[in-house]
């Protein structure tokens, strides 16, 4: 059975040169709903309001960042609360223009605070980790938290009233005082000024997983043991941890090292 086309979205990148800032602004909401009937169909059901409007901002701020970024750029983060312990999960692929995430509620293991766990990748580079303490369920300012403690960036992110999404990022020059004070209610006025256009980047909600990544990460795991996996059974279901996908895996398959895998 195959995947439903994907909606698409897209977020502009602009340069505000009077301010020294970097500006990112799309909407979110195919994307958003992309991801609550992939969710509905390969895990049964959607997780709570809490978590779902967690989902929706991680989804809108990882394409801002995504936007405002290399085009060759991957970066994955995980947020890890600690109360309610849930795990929200986003990651996207500027080379596939790719964004998908999943929300964990089971069996969450959490520390003595929230915390923001990121890595971003470049061809040729080594990868970037980051690991930060966090504050609070809104995602944005989550965001926010991390582009200061760990990017060294004064950032700013906002849902505005017509449902669109706004990055503003200061540059070396910007006047820190005034994007630290920058209003909701300002927005649209400073939003209508002739900013100098980059580039306009359209996104899917897709995670790229298939029969033979699937076949390589369980294999990878379970090689020398495949009874602590199939349990005595011929096959067995296993959902992709990126996005939660459910695969069947035959036994017989698995032993010979072919890829060849149906779904569930």
């Amino acid at each position: 059975m195959a995947e439903p086309s994907a909606p698409a979205e897209s977020f502009t990148c602009l340069i505000d040169r009077a301010r020294d800032a970097v500006l990112a602004v799309g909407r979110v909401e195919l994307l958003f709903q992309a991801y609550r009937e992939h969710a509905q169909r390969w895990e049964g059901k959607l997780p709570d309001d809490l978590a779902l409007a967690m989902m929706r901002q991680a989804l809108a701020a990882t394409a801002l960042h995504l936007a405002a970024k290399a085009p060759d750029e991957f970066s994955a983060w995980t947020l890890n609360v600690k109360q309610p312990p849930l795990n929200v999960f986003v990651t996207g692929d500027n080379t596939a223009r790719r964004i998908t995430g999943r929300v964990y509620t089971r069996d969450v293991k959490t520390v003595e605070e929230s915390r923001l766990y990121f890595e971003s990748q470049r061809p040729k580079r080594k990868p970037y980790r980051s690991v930060i303490k966090v504050e609070g369920w809104d995602v944005l300012d989550i965001f926010e938290q991390f582009y200061g403690r760990s990017e060294q960036l004064l950032s700013r992110l906002f849902e505005l009233e017509d449902g669109r999404f706004l990055l503003v990022q200061g540059l070396p020059r910007v006047k820190r005082a005034w994007l630290a004070g920058l209003a909701r209610e300002e927005l649209p006025g400073y939003l209508a000024l002739a900013h100098e256009p980059v580039e306009t980047r359209t996104y899917t909600f897709e995670c790229g997983c298939d029969a033979q990544k699937i076949l390589q990460v369980v294999r990878g795991l379970f090689a020398a043991k495949p009874e602590e996996l199939f349990r005595g059974d011929p096959r067995v279901e296993v959902q992709c941890p990126r996005c939660g996908r459910k695969w069947t895996i035959d036994r017989d398959e698995f032993g010979a090292g072919d890829a060849r895998l149906g779904f569930s």
